[in-house]
């Protein structure tokens, strides 16, 4: 039995019921997202749309906030606090990642870089503790990954050079500093990073979707507004829920779209909250293909009506406005979703409230309307099966709370463990990561550094889980890419295929880690190294 006193409720979240249990897996429910009750959201929620969807969505361009840059060139970047502009009234405070563009000055941009590309950014750190720039997702050595190993200290600065060496695909990078990665992402130190290689520029041409038009990044992040517009953050928190979602840094956003195909990549830089994601006209699922997970372009295009996007997630969709009139809206909603957590045997459960992030307003094609077709998707990528692991090693790893309500990886806590390696992995080897988490648990999305991964299989998984299967061994359509954060529900065994060849000299130590960050700042982490 958990301490009563330490999540009973995710912060915001109102009660859906109690599960009933049957055996050890609970039954789950699930709904078209109808309702909008949101314990510590503001009434915006419940007012019509045409009231609540007032800003138009933030583009990328080339100033202030998601200015894109591109990365050929070396880039210094100063963490520091900066005013937005985010919602009426006063400006918000951000601690943000700054950099000096052509006629004035870039907050987290959105960086772009190529496949082979070396790149060189600084960071001068501007602000009064601790921070990095972790590039989440990238095959990168210790030194330059970015995560609390080297911190850069107040007033400090440090240079990350690396080569890209990863599949095309929406990467993100973010703030690491041990103990205080949620407080610093909560307060914005967060950006995308695109990267480009021939397979997806030969895709772009295909789909014939300009960037910046039809092929946009959704970032979407919550945050905890007070009424004077600053974003406040409680150290020490747990599953820190915000009372407003952004999108592309716009609160409450709408898009323009006309009845076309549109491609979006959608990004969860949320500290907890995990989302499932739908487009939907009428509360009908508009048409939507998966066609990229983390690490990029998946072999071919699946259909989907809606996903799972757990913390540090990123997919890849096309979704088809074609048959709706001008006029007509649409709304991004997170849909409601049951069993988001088990306390004790008794099986009682926290809802995942329906929220919507975001409104779609069909408007006229003022030029030659685009084909209602897509071309073929079956050979987007060349995509390797899941490799057969039959004579791999595998090591377990299991997720679980003890008494005191710590959250550990098999028998460590960060907080307890410290820096030293948990195990070496031998440079070169291939393992499968078995990762079992307790019923008595949440779905816990956990992010290896340095590394990806394939998912090999799932089992015990939940109902909707086991419902999204479509490949053997349990796998659904985001298990089918590259990976390198997985959502490991309640009760549920993932087994990852892992290959630790780097091209790095001497041992170099990484991170296993709960992408919701209060985990992770409790110390749900654990160091190990590669080595000769």
């Amino acid at each position: 039995m958990t301490d009563p006193q330490r999540r009973r409720f995710l912060v915001g979240l109102t009660l859906g019921g109690a599960a009933v249990v049957a055996g050890p897996i609970a039954m789950w429910r699930y709904t078209g997202g109808h309702g909008h009750r949101m314990g510590s959201l503001p009434d915006l929620q419940s007012l019509p749309p045409d009231a609540r969807f007032v800003q138009p969505l933030r583009i990328p361009g080339s100033e202030g906030l998601m200015a894109e840059i591109d990365l050929r060139r070396p880039l210094e970047l100063s963490a520091q606090t900066a005013g937005a502009a985010l919602f009426p009234g006063p400006p918000t405070q951000l601690w943000a990642y700054a950099a000096r563009v052509p006629g004035g000055e870039a907050l987290n941009p959105l960086l772009r870089a190529r496949r082979g590309d070396a790149i060189d950014v600084g960071l001068h750190n501007r602000l009064g503790e601790d921070t990095t720039v972790h590039w989440h997702g990238l095959h990168v050595d210790e030194a330059n990954d970015g995560s609390g190993l080297h911190p850069v200290a107040g007033g400090g600065q440090r240079r990350y050079r690396l080569k890209v060496d990863n599949r095309a695909g929406l990467y993100w990078y973010h703030a690491h500093p041990h103990g205080r990665t949620g407080a610093q992402l909560q307060r914005g130190l967060a950006g995308l990073l695109l990267v480009e290689d021939e397979e997806e520029l030969a895709l772009r041409q295909r789909l014939g979707l300009r960037w910046g038009e039809r092929d946009l990044p959704l970032m979407i992040a919550d945050k905890q507004i007070d009424a004077g517009n600053a974003i406040v953050y409680k150290d020490g928190a747990d599953d820190w829920i915000g009372n407003r979602v952004l999108v592309n840094w716009t609160p409450e956003p709408y898009l323009d779209v006309i009845p076309a195909w549109y491609r979006f990549r959608l990004a969860n830089v949320c500290n907890a909250r995990l989302l499932r994601p739908c487009f939907l006209h009428e509360d009908k699922p508009l048409p939507m293909l998966l066609i990229g997970s983390d690490g990029g372009l998946l072999e071919r295009a699946w259909p989907v009506d809606d996903l799972f996007l757990a913390p540090a997630q990123r997919v890849d969709v096309l979704v088809d406005f074609g048959a709706l009139a001008p006029g007509a809206k649409a709304v991004l909603r997170s849909l409601d979703y049951v069993a988001m957590e088990n306390e004790d045997e008794s099986g009682a459960v926290a809802m995942g409230e329906a929220l919507d992030l975001m409104e779609l307003r069909v408007i006229e094609c003022v030029t030659e309307r685009p084909p209602a077709q897509l071309p073929p998707l079956d050979a987007m990528a060349k995509l390797p099966p899941p490799p057969d692991t039959a004579d791999w090693p595998v090591r377990a790893l299991r997720l679980r709370m003890d008494e005191q309500g710590r959250w550990f990886i098999n028998d460590w806590n960060f907080h307890l463990s410290g820096h030293d390696p948990a195990f070496t992995v031998k440079r070169g080897a291939r393992e499968v990561w078995e990762i079992r988490n307790s019923m008595t648990s949440m779905p816990h999305p956990m992010h290896l550094h340095g590394f990806q991964f394939r998912v090999v299989s799932r089992a015990i998984s939940p109902p909707d889980v086991r419902g999204r299967q479509v490949a053997p061994n349990g796998l659904t359509a985001q298990d089918l890419g590259w990976n390198d954060t997985v959502v490991v529900w309640p009760g549920e065994i993932v087994r990852l295929a892992i290959d630790f060849s780097q091209p790095f000299a001497g041992a170099q130590r990484y991170m296993l880690h709960c992408h919701n960050l209060e985990h992770e700042d409790m110390g749900m982490m654990l160091t190990f190294a590669v080595a000769d």
